[in-house]
């Protein structure tokens, strides 16, 4: 069975939101075992932590800034062999690897086209690169039909992956979470929807299904 353990930070009153989208995931892939816990977990109870790191397969994490948990984790999670870390401590996210996407601790290596890209976001210095990420993150998933798929596949499934956990919901969460067991767990998925993109802003009805983008 692969193990996905995902830890996230400011979450703590979405947990049985993101439990109930786990189990929606597994429900379609059995052999998945996602573990979701918060930053105030990384607290409370970190030998339960610890020993899923151990056997985890994937490590994602999201809103981790506090320096002594940043550095709990990169201590335990850097041997897993994939990490995704969204919008966390640079420290943390320079854990990211992705089949032969990686970010480092110093990035290099990326494709011309993406470096041409990243260059946007950055003033060009080394210690500035890591923060051009952050930058690219809300832009790249916009970028998806420019790049090509087989030259950089891992790096367009990094942002496809950063597209679901981005728009949120339960569907979306389940989808990320099947992409990454196709894609990078040889789990037979099948199907997988596209996002369910949630405006900025909107407006919600208790009677009515879906939001409104205008007032009616």
């Amino acid at each position: 069975m692969s193990r996905i353990v995902v830890i996230t930070g400011f979450e703590s009153f979405n947990l049985d939101l993101y439990r109930q989208a786990a189990q929606l995931a597994q429900s379609r892939c059995p052999d998945l075992d996602i573990q979701i816990y918060s930053d105030r977990s990384l607290s409370q109870e970190p030998e339960i932590i610890e020993n899923a790191l151990k056997d985890a397969d994937v490590f994602f994490a999201s809103l981790i800034f506090d320096y002594d948990q940043v550095i709990w984790l990169r201590e335990r999670a850097e041997n897993i062999p994939i990490r995704l870390v969204f919008e966390s401590a640079l420290e943390l996210m320079s854990l990211t690897r992705l089949g032969k996407f990686v970010i480092g601790d110093k990035p290099k290596g990326m494709p011309k086209p993406i470096k041409f890209i990243l260059s946007k976001f950055s003033s060009g210095k080394e210690e500035d690169k890591l923060a051009g990420y952050l930058s690219f993150l809300k832009t790249g998933p916009k970028l998806l039909k420019f790049i090509p798929a087989k030259k950089v596949q891992d790096l367009r499934n990094w942002l496809i992956i950063y597209g679901y956990w981005n728009a949120g919901g339960n569907e979306n969460f389940a989808s990320m979470c099947w992409t990454i067991a196709e894609k990078y767990l040889d789990i037979e998925v099948g199907e997988i929807p596209e996002p369910i993109e949630t405006p900025n802003m909107g407006l919600l009805h208790p009677e009515y299904e879906g939001y409104f983008t205008s007032p009616p």
